[in-house]
């Protein structure tokens, strides 16, 4: 369930393939294509001061990593101080509800943080307001010794401040192409599941064999200001390709990476689901062993990733959102998180504790999909904003009263956002069990008055003069502030991988929205 779908590695591979076979005139051609993009302009990082800020560390946190907190206030001064007990979250619950912070940097040592904290640390960040959303942005910060977790958020002030530039470029790392060739490993100009970020950064891809990413490729993803692996993943590899030891060895610049490969943000405990006994094994990865401590090892001034199996396309959704928002990175994982809530029918899913020995639950794939998708979290400071956005949104979305409801129109205005019209968790309208519905993820800030919003309905969904099937997966109101806005999912029936009517210009969802 992580990573580039197989369908997706097919393309790949038949289109390297295809250029390698072509030769004659167009050799020219494939030259062109594998020379790099000229470089763009680094991207303009800067931190969002909104809101209240707060710092918060475990009890072992605060005297183990002093120093990355000292380095913290920095960045941050004025910033609400405390500790708690990662056993016992109530004890950060009176703190957040005190002072509700908009962002929260947490310090937690590596054997502190699992699937079951970062679940229960998403449950409370919803349950500090009456709606179902995140009101806490979170970043974490942790590393094999203290020293590296200091170093970690002075590279963040670093490129907060401009002393270290992100590159305005982009690496998108496939992970291995089972169609590849024994030792094959490849690179090109472009990224063909991100084409919206053509519009602003010079982008590359690589892809190779099992095992194709060598030594002699720690510098391939270098130059790169934004970078992201795919693949399936444990929580010392993404399979078949880097290993936590080559990956502590890469020749990086400063950069914001997203990894989509199950397990990659695991620092320490973890949980095997599926085994023989069918029965879930608590296990642990050394430090030296863990992906995640070697990458907040690196240049890297944020990582996001995932404690648990994860789902690769909500991580492409991620960048997308980031594109079009020029969001911070607290918002960007703020609004996967959402996603999920939306997916889940307006509420968070249950995220009950795993334990060693017990029997595998009988998730459905939506299930396991969701849960694990809310199992991502982000490394770093959830206030840094890498990037202005580049883009165009989703949709265009037009609200108007009439006769005490709300008729909301929106209106796609930007088909290069692949993964973004993707419901990477239900298949009831897709056209193969193997693939996924569309969607359409809309957000309509509401007029004063409407603080809450009782019943939506479809009232039609059209797309080049025709009616489209479609089904109402889940609305909310969040409250932001003094904001007010209504989300709503809306599912459609999809073609192909990543392909429905729906997705041209102009195609419409239009609601009713009552109090």
């Amino acid at each position: 369930m992580a990573g580039i779908p197989r369908a997706a590695k097919w393309v790949i591979g038949l289109s390297i393939l295809g250029a390698l076979l072509l030769g004659g005139g167009i050799v020219a051609a494939v030259a062109l294509w594998m020379l790099p993009q000229k470089p763009r302009e680094p991207l303009k990082v800067r931190l969002d001061t909104q809101g209240k800020y707060g710092l918060l560390a475990t009890h072992k946190a605060a005297a183990g990593y002093a120093k990355a907190i000292d380095e913290a206030k920095k960045l941050h001064p004025g910033a609400v101080e405390a500790t708690f007990d990662p056993a016992n979250l109530e004890t950060a619950r009176s703190v957040l509800n005190e002072h509700q912070p908009r962002y929260a940097m947490v310090f937690i040592l590596p054997e502190e943080l699992d699937v079951n904290f970062g679940w229960q640390w998403l449950k409370l960040t919803t349950e500090l307001d009456d709606d179902p959303f995140v009101d806490v942005r979170t970043g974490f910060i942790t590393g094999a010794n203290p020293d590296l977790a200091a170093a970690l958020v002075r590279r963040i002030g670093a490129v907060a401040a401009g002393q270290k530039q992100l590159a305005g470029a982009l690496v998108d790392n496939l992970g291995p192409n089972e169609q590849a060739q024994a030792g094959a490993f490849y690179t090109g100009r472009g990224v063909f599941m991100l084409p919206a970020c053509d519009e602003r950064l010079a982008t590359r891809f690589v892809s190779h064999a099992n095992g194709g990413f060598s030594d002699d490729h720690l510098d391939a993803l270098d130059g790169a200001g934004i970078v992201h692996f795919g693949g399936h993943g444990h929580p010392d590899t993404v399979d078949g390709g880097l290993t936590a030891d080559r990956c502590r060895r890469l020749k990086l610049s400063p950069c914001v990476v997203f990894n989509g490969a199950c397990y990659t943000g695991v620092t320490d405990r973890w949980f095997e689901m599926f085994t023989p006994q069918g029965k879930i094994i608590e296990r642990q990865t050394p430090p030296e062993k863990s992906f995640c401590l070697a990458m907040l090892q690196t240049e890297a001034a944020a990582y996001l990733a995932a404690l648990h199996p994860d789902h690769g396309i909500p991580v492409y959704q991620e960048m997308e959102f980031m594109a079009y928002s020029g969001a911070s990175l607290g918002d960007v994982i703020k609004h996967t998180h959402d996603g999920v809530i939306l997916g889940a029918g307006g509420k968070l899913p249950e995220l009950a504790d795993l334990k060693d020995g017990q029997p595998t639950p009988p998730w459905t794939p939506a299930d396991m999909m969701l849960k694990g998708t809310a199992a991502r979290v982000l490394f770093g400071d959830p206030a840094l904003v890498p990037c202005e956005a580049f883009t165009k949104p989703p949709f265009d979305v037009t609200v108007r009263e009439e006769a005490g409801a709300l008729k909301i129109a929106a209106a796609l205005a930007n088909p290069k956002l692949l993964s973004t019209y993707a419901d990477t968790y239900h298949d009831d309208l897709a056209y193969t069990k193997l693939g996924f519905n569309d969607r359409a993820l809309i957000v309509a800030d509401l007029p004063a008055g409407w603080d809450k919003v009782s019943a939506v309905n479809v009232v039609h969904v059209t797309a080049s003069g025709a009616e489209l099937r479609h089904r109402l997966v889940g609305f909310a109101v969040e409250r932001d502030g003094d904001a007010r806005r209504l989300h709503v999912q809306v599912d459609v029936p999809s073609d192909a991988y990543m392909q429905s009517a729906f997705r041209v210009q102009g195609a419409k969802v239009e609601l009713e929205a009552k109090k």
